[in-house]
């Protein structure tokens, strides 16, 4: 009991003593999206709407870290809910553009469907910085339980801290 006390302290200690350093090398990311979402590739079935959050390491051309997101929709059919947790990797250029691809774990529910469905979702981008605010356009392939498939193209725009 005392080993693992003493072991939690420590590695509390250690996290608040790097989180200086970290936030020298990076940035969170908080944010909202717009988009469509369907079962078929670039489909218009039901408008989407989200939030996200993250932290951004910068290593130079390359930025890497966590993600999460909850996307929800506007659909006359049934409500669909999907939360994920993942990373992503960007290549950046000119200084405030990148594109970026991410994968993540993703748990859907909808009204449409008994029960929730696990599966990866998959997330190609492109970036703009704009100065501590950021606009971005991605699109998402999410691949779960029992076959079944999801599809999102988005807007989205953030803050960066």
């Amino acid at each position: 009991m005392t080993k693992n006390l003493g072991f939690a302290v420590a590695a509390v200690a250690a996290t608040l003593a790097a989180t200086p350093a970290l936030a020298q090398d990076g940035q969170v990311r908080i944010g909202a999206e717009l988009g469509i979402v369907d079962d078929d590739f670039l489909g218009s079935d039901d408008i989407s709407f989200g939030v996200n959050a993250g932290y951004d390491f910068d290593l130079g051309n390359t930025v890497v870290g966590p993600i999460a997101n909850y996307t929800g929709t506007f659909a006359d059919d049934g409500d669909l809910r999907e939360m994920s947790i993942g990373g992503r990797i960007g290549k950046k250029f000119d200084g405030d553009k990148q594109f970026y691809g991410t994968v993540s774990y993703s748990n859907i529910d909808a009204d449409y469907f008994p029960g929730s469905l696990d599966g990866i979702k998959f997330g190609i981008g492109f970036e703009k910085d704009f100065g501590g605010f950021y606009g971005n356009v991605e699109t998402r392939y999410g691949n779960y339980e029992a076959g079944a498939e999801l599809f999102q193209t988005l807007i989205g725009g953030g803050f960066k801290f």
